[in-house]
């Protein structure tokens, strides 16, 4: 992993100048986000089936997270919440938001 980030960020990259490395394993995905055997959303094989969205049987329940999303962690969540959000209000009633509070 160091390999890559160093190719990546070029030879002006010192890893022992890094003040903190976190290395995240399945492991410590299993214990710290109590996550299956370390998973990451939900188990798609490629070209087999997509991510199950964010409806639910419920009417007005909808589901956020990485589970309905790709991707891992924040940004996987903060875009499904913002899917969610988009399905909700309309573009012109976003407008109307955002002149409201001024921007």
């Amino acid at each position: 992993m160091w390999r890559a980030v160093e190719r990546a960020l070029g030879p002006g990259f010192d890893r022992d100048k890094c003040e903190v490395k976190l290395v995240g394993t399945p492991l410590t995905h299993k214990r710290f986000l109590r996550r299956n055997r370390g998973t990451y959303g939900p188990a798609i094989e490629a070209g087999k089936g997509t991510f199950p969205g964010h409806s639910t049987p419920i009417p007005q329940l909808y589901c956020c997270g990485d589970s309905t999303f790709p991707g891992i962690g924040v940004p996987a969540v903060a875009a499904s919440g913002a899917i969610v959000a988009n399905s909700l209000v309309s573009v012109s009633q976003h407008s109307q938001l955002l002149d409201a509070v001024g921007i």
